[in-house]
């Protein structure tokens, strides 16, 4: 059954909605990525393709497919900025492993909970969530994780831990967007629309909180690793500044040694520089440069070969890049001293004034008087390997410092140079800081077009490491130079915590038990809702259908309820009956005082009421009551018993009648037959005689019989008066001994009375006759079972507030079978054995109703084949 909002939407469009919901919801998810990956903590589009395979069917598995190809196609579209062959399979493999999640998880909760599901049960709660989510999800994250793999897109050792977060993130995925697609589809609708307040909105605050704590967490870690890298490029920078001015410093010194002196030896000179290529890793060479005019030339060049350097001349560089003798110019600085020579023999006589970069470097040197930087050039010793370096160049007059710019022209001796490598020079400078940690570009700024120094334009960084660039511009030598420096991807893996992760992925679990807690409660309340208004129906179907009258009232008597068989009892409509008097009823309930009803509570009544001709009723109530919050109700049932007290009253007065029409000829019968007995006719035969104590004996059990019914109806109707008295009970007791000792001699039976435990005096309010005729009963009984030479014991003791009179024999006992009825009328243990003892079975049922009239109760206690005995309690009087 289709969901009202989709029930009209076509199959096509409903694949659609849910790839671009896929999709969507999937770019969400990655806005929570833990840099520098993609592992989401909570991915719900896992969630959304579950619960939509659940609700509308496998079809919509397409769906999931083509969300999943076109999310992840999209994410290759960011990190590989073109579509490829190999990006597409990635994509589908990935979304295959999805479907096939989507695909078993629905199957396996179709089959082990069911769906569609109202989710009311502890269990089916577990097992849908459990199975679509950590369950099911080892496929996605097994799949995905491998495919990544087998593309080389990630790596062995990155293989567990993207495997984890793929897997906790589907799982609290499916945890937590399953119940809110439920929520706004699944069926029934009555039930889940109404847990959007209950589970939707707090599952959907709680983890919006999770997700700020996560966005707060992350900034910070954000800003502790730029705090980090910052300070490492400050300290780089500082260290590459002061390794430029310390290298200054170095062709400083040359300038000196020429300053100093009007004649320096190549000796000297090489003396003097010998430890600094190597003291200053970097200085590839150190240089003097004298200037020499035109006229100078061909004498210089004479003094070089002279020199040992057979075949000097003034060189430089024609437009193929050959060297060849310089052109004729009016002033050369040929490269005249050059250390290490070993290395730098190329570079002797190279006029540094035939290259523009230099020429203008060393007019500008001139000009201020101070150390000048060229612009990156290409070093003459690093044809074969060229690399970028600069000559640091520094003016020698020949006098004092000149004023003006005319007589440093005039005074202007030569130039020391230092030949930096910059690439050797940033390599030593920052050997103490990891390679892999950092990117470093070093250009000169100082023309219009940027000149690189060294290194290359950092790679695009992510967006989460844009704030990690650092750039500063500072001047060396009067050129400006801009230091780039950017961190790897290996320092990103190194320093990036996985804390921000644990937070939002701990928070979100939490979110997700929180939702299967409100579902449980929501479900749990559902059933007692359901129960309640099942219990409602079944109470109202007994209420309305009850033989009985039924009436509930409150605690001044008023009618709140009733059913219509009170109706039919007594003659009033329904709505007649509510709001009346209980009293105007029934008398007996008329408003009396709460202690008075406490009384009746639970206690089958027999009282009389009317009905709505004035008609009295008789009728048995059973009255009970029960609380509500600060309220109580009292709940009346009464049953017409009218016909049964009438049959009562017929039976008794034919019993009674019965009783009295037999009594008058059985006292006949038995005078007679004790006459004939006795010899008042003369001496009759011997078997006249034995049929003669036949029958006496038989008319006196007749007569026993007649006397036991008649009491037994006058006490159950009421007409036998019990006059209490207060009275001593063990003169009494002996009394019973000898009125019973003769019939207990008939049996050769000994009875005996042990009243030790009972103090002088024993007050009790009772009917001295009464009493004796219960003791007769129970101490006949007992001899009757008792085998001949026998004791019977009759005892008494006082038990709290009570004394307790037993009688005790050492017969067969009570069968276990016949205990239950022992007090009922016409009760005996079995019909043989009651013809051979005689009796009329009424005797204990009277015992029972004359020792509960005088207040006391009465039992028994009895072990088969061991004997039995009967025990009665009455309540002391005060003394």
């Amino acid at each position: 059954m289709q969901t009202a909002p989709f029930a009209a939407v076509p199959l096509p469009a409903k694949i659609l909605l849910l790839a671009l919901a896929y999709a969507g919801a999937g770019h969400l998810a990655l806005m929570l990525a833990i840099p520098p990956g993609f592992a989401s903590a909570i991915f719900p589009p896992v969630g959304i393709a579950l619960a939509a395979v659940l609700i509308w069917g496998y079809p919509m598995l397409a769906g999931v497919f083509l969300g999943s190809t076109l999310l992840n196609l999209s994410i290759g579209f960011i990190s590989l900025e073109q579509l490829s062959l190999k990006g597409l399979l990635i994509a589908m493999g990935i979304a295959l492993g999805t479907s096939l999640q989507s695909l078993i998880g629905s199957w396996l909760i179709r089959q082990f909970v069911g769906f569609p599901s109202s989710l009311t049960d502890e269990r089916s709660i577990f097992l849908l969530l459990f199975i679509g989510g950590p369950l099911a999800c080892l496929i996605s994250a097994s799949g995905g994780a491998g495919v990544l793999y087998l593309s080389q897109v990630i790596t062995a050792a990155q293989l567990p831990f993207s495997w984890w977060t793929w897997w906790v993130g589907d799982s609290i995925g499916v945890l937590i967007a399953t119940p809110l697609m439920f929520i706004l589809f699944a069926q029934p609708r009555a039930l889940w629309r109404s847990r959007a307040g209950s589970v939707g909105l707090p599952l959907l605050i709680s983890c919006s909180i999770m997700v700020l704590i996560f966005i707060r967490a992350s900034e910070a870690e954000q800003h502790n690793l730029r705090l980090r890298f910052h300070e490492q490029t400050k300290m780089m920078t500082t260290t590459l500044k002061f390794r430029f001015e310390l290298y200054g410093k170095a062709a400083q010194s040359i300038e000196r040694l020429f300053s100093a002196s009007d004649q320096v030896s190549r000796e000297d000179f090489a003396r003097f520089v010998a430890n600094l290529p190597s003291t200053y890793p970097g200085i590839t060479a150190v240089s003097w440069d004298p200037l020499i005019s035109a006229d100078q030339r061909a004498g210089y060049e004479a003094q070089m070969v002279a020199e040992g350097f057979a075949g000097f001349r003034i060189s430089e560089y024609n437009d193929a890049g050959e060297l060849v003798s310089a052109a004729q110019r009016e002033v050369y600085a040929p490269v005249t001293f050059v250390e290490p020579f070993a290395a730098n023999a190329k570079a002797l006589g190279f006029d540094v004034l035939s290259k523009r970069h230099r020429r203008q470097a060393l007019k500008k040197a001139r000009d201020s008087a101070r150390a000048v930087m060229t612009a990156p050039i290409t070093l003459i010793q690093d044809n074969e390997a060229p690399q970028p370096g600069v000559l640091l160049l520094y003016p020698v007059y020949r006098s004092d410092l000149p004023l003006s710019v005319g007589e440093r022209k005039r005074e202007l001796r030569g130039y020391a140079v230092a030949v930096i490598r910059i690439a050797d020079l940033i390599e030593n400078a920052l050997k103490a800081y990891p390679a892999d940690s950092f990117q470093l570009q070093l250009l000169d700024i100082t023309d219009a077009t940027p000149q690189p120094l060294y290194g290359q334009s950092s790679a695009a960084l992510p967006p989460y490491a844009a704030g990690l660039l650092w750039q500063e511009s500072f001047q060396v030598a009067g050129r400006m130079l801009q230091l780039s420096i950017s961190p790897t991807e290996a320092f990103l893996q190194r320093n990036h915590g996985l804390q921000p992760w644990a937070v939002l992925a701990g928070g979100l679990l939490l979110c997700s038990l929180l939702g299967g807690y409100l579902l449980t409660v929501t479900g749990r309340a559902d059933q007692i809702r359901h129960q309640v208004t099942q219990r409602t129906l079944e109470l109202s179907a007994i209420l309305e259908n009850a033989a009985e009258g039924i009436l509930i009232f409150d605690e001044q008597g008023l009618i709140e309820r009733t059913n219509p068989a009170s109706s039919r009892l007594f003659g009033y409509a329904s709505t007649a009956l509510l709001g009346r008097e209980i009293g105007s009823l029934i008398p007996a309930l008329h408003r009396r005082a709460e202690d008075t009803l406490e009384d009746m509570l639970g206690k089958p009544l027999e009282v009389t009421a009317t009905n709505a001709t004035a008609q009295q009723l008789e009728l048995e109530v059973n009255l009970s009551r029960y609380e509500l919050p600060g309220r109580q109700r009292y709940i009346c049932m009464a049953r017409d018993i009218s016909a049964r007290k009438q049959v009562e009253r017929l039976k008794s007065e034919f019993i009674s009648t019965v009783s009295h029409e037999l009594r008058t000829p059985l006292t006949s019968i038995k005078g007679s037959l004790g006459l004939l007995s006795a010899g008042a006719v003369g001496e009759l035969p011997e078997k006249v005689r034995e049929l003669v104590c036949i029958a006496q004996s038989n008319s006196e059990r007749l007569v026993n019989l007649v006397n036991d019914i008649l009491d037994i109806e006058k006490l159950e109707f009421g007409q036998t008066r019990i006059q209490l008295s207060r009275t001593d009970l063990r003169p009494l007791l002996h009394e019973a001994l000898a009125h019973n000792q003769g019939y207990a001699d008939s049996f050769d039976v000994h009875l005996s009375l042990d009243d030790r435990a009972l103090p002088e005096q024993v007050p009790v309010e009772i009917d001295s006759q009464r009493l004796q005729q219960v003791l007769s009963n129970l101490i006949s009984n007992a001899v009757k079972f008792s085998e001949p030479r026998n004791q019977v014991q009759i005892s008494a003791e006082i038990i709290e507030r009570a004394v307790r009179i037993q009688v005790q024999d050492h017969g067969p006992g009570i069968a276990e079978e016949f205990r239950e009825r022992i007090f009922h009328k016409f009760a005996q243990a079995d019909g043989s054995d009651s013809r051979r003892k005689g009796g009329t079975g009424l005797g204990l049922s009277i015992c029972k109703n004359l020792v509960e009239r005088m207040n006391g109760q009465i039992g028994y206690s009895s072990v088969l084949g061991e004997g039995s005995t009967f025990y009665f309690t009455l309540p002391l009087t005060e003394t």
